[in-house]
């Protein structure tokens, strides 16, 4: 297995900066994620580490060996591109062993080969169909044996369920990661769909017009992002800008437009020291819609923060519903599963201090 490192990478076109300063350690095996909103940088840096561009500024690493000028052919870095690129007239059996070939293996290694790729993504039983015949989950499949049968030192996905409805898509994350995992090929993987990222990932990468935001775990990055982009982009968070009036070890209290929120203090963001905090200082609360419950009484407990607001707007979303509550000169994203299909026109809502995040303004 190939551990990947990169470090500091920077890509320009012409007077465009399509990455800046880049550092990022990807351990062999590991099903690691580069997600962002479109333009941010993310297939560029992919297509970096295929050797399909050369950096500006920095070095590509599989384990020790600098890869940096190295050709594709010589890194054994394989690509799937969104439009799986099947040959029509070849057989699903043919389109897998096209890359043993093409190496030169003898026929008996290609079809033992060809063999195992086919079973680890289900697809035997349509060795001999041709890919007009099949859906499209299967030729991502067949795209993904032909890849993996040549046994990559890194396996690149750029967006591969990008194609695929809604239903479809979700059912492919699992698969995906199941083939990745059992294969245990080094796997980077490029979307802008967060949901897919959370579900999928060993670790994610969130970048933002060329810059890295934050690295961590699908959990680190939902439950402690570092910026408000991070909380807003993974989740849609309500950020509240506030002011501390009140602090010790433990506990911060902010003055916000919704009134005064208590957040508690954490030592660590994500696994890195937190920065310290002091009484006066301006920040950014985020409070995730899912941790706010809806609730009949008025009465708050300790250590828990209640809020009462007009309900101004109601979306359903099936198996659950967002209501959008105003509260004072601010507004609150509340998520409430199951759907509440009546709710009333004032509401009130509670969350602990442990699940607001102080970020930096």
């Amino acid at each position: 297995m190939t551990a990947v490192r990169l470090d500091h990478i920077s890509k320009t076109f012409g007077e465009t900066a399509a990455l800046s300063d880049i550092s990022i350690d990807i351990a062999a095996g590991e099903l690691f994620f580069l997600l962002g909103p479109s333009g941010c940088g993310k297939s560029t840096l992919l297509r970096l580490i295929a050797g399909l561009h050369e950096p500006s500024a920095g070095r590509i690493y599989f384990n020790e060996r600098d890869v940096t000028g190295l050709g594709t052919e010589k890194r054994n870095a394989v690509m799937c591109f969104q439009s799986y690129a099947l040959w029509p007239h070849m057989s699903v059996r043919e389109n897998v062993r096209f890359g043993l070939k093409v190496r030169g293996l003898p026929r008996a290694a290609q079809n033992k080969k060809v063999d195992e790729a086919l079973e680890l993504v289900r697809m035997s039983a349509y060795a001999s169909r041709k890919p007009n015949a099949l859906s499209g989950g299967e030729q991502q499949r067949v795209a993904l044996a032909r890849a993996l049968a040549v046994e990559p030192d890194c396996l690149l996905l750029d967006e591969p369920l990008s194609n695929l409805d809604a239903k479809l898509r979700h059912e492919m994350r699992g698969e995906i990661r199941r083939i990745c995992k059992t294969a245990g090929f080094t796997t980077i993987y490029v979307t802008h769909d967060q949901k897919e990222a959370l579900s999928v990932a060993d670790r994610i990468a969130v970048l933002k017009d060329g810059r890295l935001q934050q690295i961590g775990t699908p959990g680190e990055l939902y439950q402690r992002p570092h910026t408000s982009f991070v909380a807003d982009f993974i989740g849609q968070a309500n950020l509240l800008p506030g002011t501390i009036i009140e602090l010790d070890e433990t506990t911060a209290r902010v003055r916000t437009e919704a009134g005064i929120i208590m957040a508690a203090v954490s030592t660590k963001n994500a696994g890195e020291t937190a920065p310290a905090r002091s009484l006066g200082d301006r920040v950014i609360l985020s409070i995730r819609p899912e941790q706010l419950r809806i609730i009949g009484s008025p009465v708050a407990k300790n250590e828990v923060n209640r809020l009462a607001g007009r309900v101004i707007q109601t979306t359903f979303l099936g198996d659950s519903s967002e209501h959008v509550l105003e509260i004072e000169t601010a507004r609150l994203r509340v998520v409430s599963a199951p759907p509440s299909w009546d709710p009333p026109a004032e509401m009130i809502v509670e969350f602990d201090g442990q699940d607001v995040v102080i970020l930096e303004r």
